[in-house]
């Protein structure tokens, strides 16, 4: 996924972020994506640099596979609950 500056999205860990995870981000939290002064931008070698949503703290770097948008993440919850309910668990 291809993503900007100051673009509000959802972290879903792909499987670099979840074996080499740093940032300490749960799935499901809401990030902003950021560019700290002196950094590469955001998709440069598909990461890019996330913060906080409220104050644009730096939090990390994070693969862009890892972001998603509000629908996308609506669709993956979807999935996981149907997923859940087919196994019985719900």
């Amino acid at each position: 996924m291809k993503v900007r500056a100051g673009q509000f999205l959802y972290y879903v860990p792909c499987l670099l972020d979840i074996t080499d995870g740093r940032t300490g981000l749960e799935v499901g939290e809401r990030v902003k994506v950021i560019t700290p002064h002196g950094c590469p931008p955001p998709n440069a070698m598909k990461h890019c640099f996330v913060g906080d949503p409220e104050t644009g703290d730096f939090i990390g770097l994070v693969c862009t596979s890892s972001l998603h948008t509000k629908a996308e993440y609506a669709e993956w919850l979807r999935a996981k609950i149907a997923e859940k309910e087919q196994q019985g668990a719900l």
